[in-house]
């Protein structure tokens, strides 16, 4: 299986954040893009792939095209996977794929969401999907890599 540095949750995606501060922190040489519906909009992803920084891979899956891709032969690439949708995590952890450690970065609110944390909106159902994950691997919520990580039972219910 190949080396996965980082799990983000960021309905940003590639951005910013990511390139400057994530990126050289974790040493990550390719990221994955987990998400189904951009994976198959041809524009938007061209649009990702040109936010890639130099030296680093970027990628665009479905969830089972990146469980098939990360159940491959480890090349020694350091991947920092990024995903916008909750759902996705729990998937990949159906697939099989280790998740050693999940970021929540930033989920932009909506009428179902309510705030927990700086920018981390999460409804109820989100909530419980975490709640659930982190009994299989650590969850933590952290903006930038300089932040103090909090954990998920930390925040505010």
């Amino acid at each position: 299986m190949k080396k996965i540095v980082l799990t983000r949750v960021d309905d940003r995606l590639l951005h910013g954040q990511v390139v400057v501060s994530w990126i050289p922190y974790l040493k990550a040489n390719e990221v994955i893009v987990v998400d189904d519906e951009l994976a198959r909009d041809e524009f938007m992803s061209l649009l990702i792939k040109n936010a890639e920084p130099e030296n680093v891979s970027v990628n665009i899956f479905t969830v089972e095209e990146a469980a098939n891709y990360l159940k491959g032969e480890d090349t020694g690439s350091k991947i920092l996977i990024l995903i916008k949708n909750i759902e996705y995590i729990e998937k990949l952890l159906e697939f099989n794929i280790a998740l050693n450690q999940i970021n929540i970065g930033n989920l932009g609110s909506n009428s179902k969401r309510k705030k927990y944390y700086n920018s981390v909106y999460l409804s109820d159902e989100e909530l419980n999907m975490l709640q659930s994950i982190a009994k299989k691997t650590e969850v933590e919520i952290r903006m930038l890599p300089k932040d103090k990580e909090i954990k998920l039972d930390k925040v505010n219910k």
